[in-house]
């Protein structure tokens, strides 16, 4: 039989295997979540590129309690937290891309973990703060998911910056420069915090580690001490999330991550991995507590009436987009619709809906319309917020209406004949009827409101430098939670026209 010194060298062997092998399926799950994000485009199909915000329960949990109706989608996020039940927190140590992103920032920056800090409480304070905004109605989870998080960076700060670079686009727009540094900032100040700590966002604010945390307190497998251990805390000291206490010979199973760093590092191999039905305690105050509930109460009214940009009625959802407050809730800001989008037309918004708007898609149609052809942005959206609707349905979700603005355009104002709008709209909502001002007929440009679905083709074809003379205004958008766009009576406008109708409703143009 082999003493321990023979069988050290042996244990040591299997465990950097071990390790390795983690390191493998992180990278892995890691470049799969980046594949799956660069399947995201017109031109290829987009099932299955939604799969990690699938198994995501905190977007699944958030979401519903805020939307009041069950996300179907995320059902599979339950097996995360069965899972979790059974091994601890798994997700956060082998899944999580941003949890991989993390790790491989710390292995640059090499900062040794401290002694656990009493505000490592945080992410379980973020996860009250979120349930509570949310049963009061608004939706938070977008801002704190780390994939959101990670998928908002891909879509707004990569892609472009390597799109432009890589010659698919002409220039980078300086329209949307303050959406993306914000983006980019987010996700450089969490990796940045890996300064003062290893995993500093995993282990003190992230509520998804919060809410797996909590679970992991009744895990069926835990880490724990054998009663050997000589105290030497060389496993403390290795622990990226502060999950060790090696003078009390302790394990936090909710701040464990299962990342074997601690088997590693213990000369003695006296830390094991074993079934323990033992549920562990919950180390949160009471009023810190209180103080999470009542921010998120109080928050959640105020993300919506403190701050707004104006834009007199140019705020354009996506066509399928449900109704605005359920829309808020359930965009999770992952910028996938955005990333789809073949005209680059979907843009994020800043505080054009209020602080709780930010990041969410809003058409800017200037920069690229919504092509008739295309209804990704459905296809892609993993909570529902843009309905995923067949493409001809698709056609008929009215998202605005086209207001010629005669004092800028080239028909109306400067007596030239311009028939770009009208050639260009696909819905045959504007016609160019001849019109006699000041001695002279031409044929200007006139809006079929009742026709016009607001698609933007015809203000980003305008020939006019600057604001086009026509632009799409919200006005008269449906948004519907459920049920059907497409009606006899628009199938009809569709097929043969009607009557052009005044195209200048009054508060918006004046002459």
């Amino acid at each position: 039989m082999k003493t321990d010194a023979e069988a050290a060298p042996r244990r040591a062997r299997s465990e950097t295997r071990v390790r390795a092998l983690r390191w493998l399926i992180q990278l892995f799950l890691l470049l799969l979540f980046a594949l799956l994000f660069g399947r995201v485009r017109y031109g290829l199909s987009p099932d299955f590129t939604d799969v990690f915000f699938r198994f995501d329960p905190l977007v699944f949990i958030v979401t519903s309690i805020a939307t009041r109706t069950l996300l179907v989608a995320g059902l599979l996020s339950l097996a995360v937290v069965a899972g979790t039940l059974f091994f601890g927190r798994f997700f956060c140590g082998f899944v999580c891309p941003l949890g991989t992103t993390i790790d491989l920032a710390d292995a640059v920056l090499r900062r040794k973990s401290p002694p656990a800090a009493a505000w490592r409480r945080g992410k379980f304070l973020t996860l009250v703060f979120l349930a509570a905004a949310a049963a009061a109605g608004t939706s938070f989870v977008g801002f704190f998911d780390p994939l959101a998080i990670l998928s908002r960076s891909l879509a707004l700060v990569f892609y472009p910056t390597t799109s432009h670079f890589a010659g698919l686009v002409s220039s980078v727009r300086p329209a949307v420069f303050a959406e993306t540094m914000l983006a980019l900032a987010t996700l450089l100040v969490i990796l940045g915090l890996g300064f003062a700590a290893p995993r500093f966002w995993c282990r003190n604010l992230c509520p998804l580690g919060g809410l797996l945390g909590l679970a992991s307190k009744f895990s069926l497998l835990k880490f724990s001490f054998r009663g050997d251990c000589r105290t030497c805390g060389l496993c403390e000291k290795a622990c990226p999330t502060g999950a060790i206490d090696s003078q009390h010979r302790k394990v936090d199973a909710a701040e464990c991550i299962g990342c074997l760093a601690c088997l590693r590092a213990c000369p003695d191999h006296v830390i094991r991995y074993a079934a323990k039905l033992a549920p562990q305690s919950l180390d949160v105050g009471r009023r810190e507590a209180l103080v999470a509930l009542g921010s998120g109460l109080v928050a959640a009214p105020l993300a919506r009436s403190v701050v707004h940009a104006r834009l007199q009625g140019r705020l354009l959802r996506p066509p399928g987009s449900i109704p605005e407050p359920d829309f808020l809730n359930a965009c999770i800001r992952c910028g996938r619709c955005m990333k789809a989008c073949p005209t680059n037309g979907l843009q994020p918004a800043i505080l054009e809906s209020g602080f709780d708007g930010l990041w969410t898609p809003r058409l800017v149609p200037r920069v690229g319309a919504c092509e008739k052809n295309c209804n990704l942005c459905g296809q892609v959206c993993p909570t529902g917020a843009i309905r995923n609707l067949p493409l001809e349905e698709k056609t008929y979700a009215r998202i605005g209406t086209a207001v010629v603005d005669r004092s800028r355009c080239l028909a109306w104002e400067q007596d030239r004949a311009c028939l770009v709008c009208d050639e260009a709209c696909p819905y045959n909502a504007i016609d160019s009827r001849n019109e006699t001002l000041l001695g002279t007929t031409l044929g200007r440009p006139f809006v079929n409101e009742a026709a016009c679905v607001g698609c933007g083709l015809c203000e980003s074809r305008c020939p006019v430098d600057g604001p086009a003379a026509i632009q799409v205004f919200s006005m008269a958008a449906d948004r519907r939670q459920t049920g059907w766009y497409k009606t006899p009576e628009k199938a009809r406008l569709r097929s043969c026209g009607d009557e052009p109708q005044e195209d200048i409703p009054s508060g918006f143009i004046q002459d």
